[in-house]
Order: structure tokens, then sequence, then C-alpha cells
């Protein structure tokens, strides 16, 4: 096993999404917060880190999410 066989890579990438988006700033406690969970998940936060992760985090991936599918959907209908 190597030293970033507990890396999740498709957070890793979601996360990217949300900077380049502008959702998420680098440098901020949120994105030290998503790195933390990235490289140690999210069991590893505590009480305070995962109020920040709930709300500066998950809930920008979940609506970016459902955007990501309602687009998949109007996409895939030729009319």
């Amino acid at each position: 096993m190597g030293w970033n066989d507990h890396v999740d890579w498709e957070l890793d990438d979601a996360i990217n999404d949300l900077i380049d988006e502008g959702l998420l700033e680098e440098g901020t406690p949120a994105y030290g917060v998503a790195q933390q969970v990235i490289h140690s998940g999210i069991e590893s936060l505590s009480s305070d880190q995962r109020r920040v992760w709930d709300k500066y985090v998950r809930e920008p991936l979940e609506r970016r999410q459902k955007a990501l599918e309602v687009q998949r959907v109007i996409d895939s209908n030729p009319e």
C-alpha cells in the first residue's frame, strides 16, 4: 500500500470543481476541512470542523451535484 491509498480522489476532484467555480476558496477554514476529509475521512473531524464541513463544503457539493444531474437530463433530451 502506498502513502496515498487512503486519499478520496473523487472528493478531491469535486472540491477542485468547487474551487474552479468560485464556491470554495483555497486558504479558508472550509478548504482546510475539505482537505482533511479528503486525506483522513469525515470521521477525523471535530464537531466544530464538522459544522464547517456541513455548511461550507457538503451543502455546496450537494447543490452542485443536483445541478449536474438536472443538466444531464436536459442534455439527454433533444427536444
